[in-house]
């Protein structure tokens, strides 16, 4: 008889064990991961199928990818069940374009309850049979592509002069180029984009950005003009094939919103410059500079910016290209409110000192 009691007790401890063990139940059962990249961009869609959920109970499903960008992706989403074996997206995503090269990523999910408070079961690309899987398993991103062949970014630094210039003035920074070299026969057009001029007074930074800039060397033209179009905020300046000793490239009329510090060391002057590639050798001397004047204008057609030192169309004394030879809406030239700084001191230095010299190869030889 105690025999039979005790393997009827533990019959009963055996079934009770077995009782209070739950049910299993909740399941993200996979996910399936599309990466793509290009030399601009990167993405990935990701779904996922979950069996036994609880219909009405919220759950929130969290992955990691790695190897797939330059970091960790983790993200998550939060869904109320309509069915047990809901499918759950597919979802897009994009991440920075990795670097070039072929990648093999590896992921994981986790099912979380939020209803239940349980965290349900986790998957993993070497999980089995439910598995977090990558289609394809490998992916090449080609990575961003090379330059264009004639384009180059480069930076002319200077200084300013020991004249502070007062709140309300404007500067008149403006740039050319003294000397072209290997211009073929029949013309080209040099393009300068990205410009900024970026430098600290005083403990005040300042980034100012500067006008796009094209300049054609003509086979037809028989003097240098420049207009500025507001609508692709571009300096559109057309010169003889012969060129000119001075060639007006750019300019930006800033208004100081405090004073200007003096000496400002340094002063960096930087943009991109191209061209097309049927120019070899094509290579360019920059030089910049900057004028102060008590009035100016932002509407830059109104300024008649003289576009070369010798050549400017209807221009004919010694100013330098970049020199505004416009006049007010008074008729007043506007040469007339040139004051002293920061690099200039006034009298008729209209654009200010030249800084040295940049040279940038745009095209190879």
């Amino acid at each position: 008889m105690l025999r039979k009691h005790l393997l009827s007790s533990a019959m009963l401890f055996g079934l009770l064990a077995f009782s209070a063990m739950p049910a299993m139940a909740n399941y993200v059962t996979g996910a399936t991961v599309v990466p793509s990249c290009t030399s601009t961009s990167g993405s990935y869609t990701i779904s996922f199928t979950t069996a036994d959920l609880v219909v009405n109970d919220e759950y929130t499903i969290e992955w990691s990818i790695s190897g797939l960008a330059s970091t960790t992706i983790n993200n998550s989403v939060t869904f109320t069940a309509t069915s047990s074996t809901e499918p759950i997206g597919p979802y897009t995503y994009t991440f920075p374009t990795p670097p070039s090269g072929t990648f093999t990523p590896t992921g994981s999910a986790t099912l979380i309850g939020v209803t239940q408070g349980t965290t349900w079961n986790t998957i993993t690309t070497t999980s089995s049979p439910y598995t977090f899987t990558f289609s394809p398993s490998s992916i090449t991103c080609p990575g961003p592509p090379p330059p264009p062949a004639c384009q180059q970014t480069a930076t002319n630094s200077s200084n300013f002069n020991g004249t502070s210039v007062a709140a309300g003035n404007y500067l008149w920074f403006n740039a050319n180029l003294d000397k072209v070299s290997s211009v073929p026969s029949g013309g080209v057009t040099i393009y300068f984009t990205n410009g900024n001029i970026s430098f600290t007074a005083g403990g005040t930074p300042y980034s100012i950005p500067v006008p796009n800039a094209q300049i054609t060397f003509s086979t037809t033209a028989t003097c240098s003009s420049t207009t500025f179009d507001s609508a692709t905020n571009t300096w559109i300046t057309t010169v003889p094939l012969s060129g000119d000793d001075e060639i007006f490239l750019t300019g930006v009329a800033y208004q100081l919103p405090g004073t200007l510090a003096a000496g400002a060391n340094p002063v960096n002057f930087t943009g991109t410059y191209s061209t097309s590639p049927s120019a070899p050798g094509l290579s360019v001397q920059m030089e910049w500079s900057v004028a102060a004047y008590s009035s100016f204008t932002t509407n830059y057609n109104q300024l008649g910016v003289k576009a070369g030192h010798q050549t400017a169309c209807g221009q004919n004394n010694g100013d330098h290209a970049g020199t505004p030879e416009g006049v007010n809406s008074s008729d007043i030239p506007w040469k007339d409110f040139l004051i002293n700084g920061p690099r200039g001191g006034g009298g008729s230095n209209f654009t200010g000192s030249w800084s040295g010299q940049l040279n940038v190869q745009i095209c190879a030889p």
